[in-house]
């Protein structure tokens, strides 16, 4: 399941391959340290993994968006966005961070995570193996300077929150 985790029953959670990912960008550590997570979870009761045949499902649904993503190739057999995966993933475990919710609590946090780099702390900020520096390192990672709340910044940040706001009721609506 998720090309990670054995998905047969008599195997289940207890089989995993951290790292068996090829990211389409970036390094491969944020990739492997959020499947850990994840397995960590999986094998303390913390979450469940889906029926048989909905990892069957969700698997073949994978494939289909690789194939048309890549070439036809051996070689993007594994390839992931690590962003989109790592979302994914961390949303599992409780650990993605809601841009939405932080817009109102911490518009500072919420722009950095819009317009930074995305990296591992992010992550961290909430969920299991939360890290009470995690915030003060996503505050640290530098920004373009042309994102530094110069009112084209803050009108891209208006924009943005305004297409993530209709992209959650588009969500909850299906």
């Amino acid at each position: 399941y998720q090309r990670r985790v054995h998905g047969a029953a008599d195997v289940g959670h207890k089989l995993a391959f951290i790292g068996f990912v090829q990211p389409a960008s970036g390094g491969i550590l944020t990739m492997s340290e959020i499947q850990a997570r994840w397995w960590v979870q999986l094998i303390k009761g913390a979450c469940k993994l889906p029926a048989p045949e909905k990892m069957i499902a969700g698997y073949q649904h994978d494939l289909k968006k690789i194939r048309q993503r890549y070439t036809g190739s051996n070689r993007h057999t594994i390839q992931e966005d690590p962003i989109l995966y790592n979302d994914t993933i961390a949303a599992m475990i409780g650990a993605k961070p809601s841009v939405l919710r932080m817009l109102f609590t911490n518009p500072s946090l919420a722009w950095r995570l819009l317009c930074g780099s995305c990296g591992s702390f992010q992550w961290r900020l909430q969920g299991p193996g939360k890290w009470s520096g995690a915030q003060q390192a996503v505050m640290n990672v530098p920004v373009t300077p042309l994102m530094k709340y110069s009112f084209f910044g803050l009108l891209l940040f208006a924009l943005m929150s305004s297409v993530l706001a209709a992209c959650v009721l588009i969500m909850a609506a299906l």
